[in-house]
This record gives structure tokens, sequence and C-alpha cells, in this order.
């Protein structure tokens, strides 16, 4: 059976490659590695140590500075994709405008003459 440090070591390193996937835009290994770190949680949860053990290794392995980094990414990644989502909503609506006042008083007849 693993020991407390072990999981948490495991949780670390999961930790940091979700930031190095972040940063290089990997978005498909983002699911599995949630997936990964919430099973150690669980696991975790199941063994018998106290919060006062639980934190000690917490604080030698710096895992709060690690865990505030992956927030951090996490949300200057959201903020770029909100920017980029309106962006490109202001851009679908002026070309729908475009087009709308280009074609919109156009007269065609289907009349043959």
């Amino acid at each position: 059976m693993s020991t407390l440090r072990e999981y948490l070591d495991d949780y670390k390193n999961i930790t940091i490659d979700l930031i190095n996937n972040l940063y290089c835009d990997n978005i498909d290994n983002l699911d599995k590695s949630m997936k990964k770190r919430q099973d150690i949680l669980d696991s975790i949860q199941k063994l018998d140590y106290s919060k006062k053990e639980i934190n000690l290794i917490i604080n030698e392995i710096q895992l709060f500075h690690i865990e505030k980094r992956l927030k951090d990414v996490m949300a200057e990644k959201k903020e770029k994709l909100r920017i980029q989502m309106e962006k490109n909503s202001l851009s679908r609506n002026a070309n729908n405008s475009y087009n709308k006042n280009l074609y919109g008083k156009a007269r065609v007849f289907s009349k043959k003459i």
C-alpha cells in the first residue's frame, strides 16, 4: 500500500504536468490528468492520517505553491479564451451586418425575358 507521501508526490507531479499542458495548449490531456488527481484525492481520503500530518507533508513538498500556480495559469488561460470569444462574436456580428446590408436590398428577378 502506498504511503501518504507517495500519493502527495504523485499528486504534485500530475499538477505540474497540468501546468505544462496548459502552457503548451494540450487541452486533450487535461481530462485524464484531472481524473488522476481526483483518484489520488479519493485514495488519500481513505487513508488514516490526521490533518496535521497531511499538512506537514504538503508544506514540505510545497504543494500549496504549485496549486496556486495552477490556479493562476488556469485563470490566465480562461481570460485569454474569453477575450478570443468576444472577438469572434464581434467579428461574426460585423459579418452578419455587412451581409444583411449588402444582400438585403438586392432585387433579384426570376422572370424570364
